[in-house]
């Protein structure tokens, strides 16, 4: 029974709900998906990263619903300490739900300025604005939409269509960010973006009356880096998600510990304890080693789901390259993501 609603309201949600976006429960690590603003600014000259997710194995029987998203971006202009400078980067995701294999593709291209405000403070701000394609679809062939009235058996059936699958549609977001440094060893950063500002049309049908206006999405996010010792650091967080009816509130504490205090060497393992305000509790680590980031995260759900889930949520798995053209590194100002 668990099965047939979840494939009911994944059909619906493509037949014109606009549902939430995809995201990620180590939000920082895909920096491209959470602003724009925030395109090629890091401590180095370019990223590339990718991240994975799975979830509802309890609920689905098996591994059908799953997120799979990767970038590159890298810093442009970046010629001396306390220059403005550009960022480019592209991104992209696929995310595949249910028995239905209901997807959505999608590639994006960033583009951000880097206004640096106060060489002293160590102050910047940042614009960015993102362009890209999207696709939906599903395996029709797969849906149920009647039982056999003796036996009482799901019969497929292609009797029911959709005149746009796949469904193709053009997104446009902008974003803005502000950090400072106050002191050599202390960053924080505030940003806020709003997606899917052209709201694209993704309704499966053709008729004027089946416009259903994707909803645009408002993100705002923190994010602080603070020194306890020479090696010891917390690094508290939150990130507020609002799109049409459906709102997300996450909070995070890293508490990180730097194996060397020395400035070039920056291998450091973190862990944290982050919530998603009424859905779950997500116990995550973090490994920086020689320009690698690798991050690991499990869900325990602990909404009202949780009777059918049996608490289990959805683990995650990133690895990000954070690399310099240069070996000494060019920037001091960029917190800490």
């Amino acid at each position: 029974m668990n099965r047939i609603l979840l494939t009911i309201i994944i059909a619906f949600s493509f037949f014109g709900l606009n549902a939430q976006d995809i995201h990620f429960s180590q939000y920082n690590a895909q920096p491209l998906l959470l602003n724009p603003a925030m395109t090629g600014f890091s401590e180095c000259d370019y990223r590339i990263g990718g991240m994975f997710r799975a979830q509802w194995f309890s609920i689905s029987g098996g591994n059908t619903y799953r997120t799979t998203s990767i970038f590159a971006d890298m810093a442009i202009f970046k010629a001396t300490r306390g220059s403005n400078f550009l960022g480019a980067g592209i991104s992209f995701y696929s995310d595949q739900a249910g028995d239905l294999n209901y997807n959505t593709n999608k590639v994006d291209l960033s583009l951000a300025y880097h206004i640096i405000l106060d060489r002293n403070t160590q102050q910047s701000f940042s614009v960015g604005l993102q362009g890209g394609f999207a696709h939906r679809g599903l395996d029709q062939t797969k849906a149920i939409f009647q039982y056999d009235a003796v036996t009482g058996e799901p019969v497929l059936s292609n009797s029911e269509s959709l005149d746009r699958d796949p469904l193709f549609y053009g997104d446009v977001g902008i974003g803005l960010m502000y950090s400072i440094a106050p002191k050599p060893r202390s960053s924080y950063y505030f940003g806020f973006a709003i997606q899917h500002l052209n709201q694209p049309n993704i309704s499966g049908f053709f008729s004027q009356n089946d416009n259903e206006k994707q909803y645009m999405k408002f993100t705002g996010h923190f994010g602080s880096s603070i020194p306890l010792s020479d090696q010891l650091y917390l690094q508290p967080g939150f990130m507020l998600l609002k799109q049409g009816p459906s709102f997300e509130a996450t909070i995070s504490n890293y508490v990180k510990y730097k194996f060397s205090n020395l400035p070039n060497k920056n291998t450091a393992l973190s862990v944290c304890v982050m919530y998603r305000v009424l859905d779950a509790v997500i116990a995550a680590a973090r490994l920086d080693i020689k320009g690698f980031t690798l991050n690991v995260s499990y869900d325990v759900n602990v909404s009202k789901l949780i009777s059918s889930t049996s608490s289990n949520g959805g683990p995650e798995v990133g690895l990000t390259y954070t690399g310099c053209l240069k070996k000494q590194v060019k920037q001091g100002y960029c917190p800490d993501f």
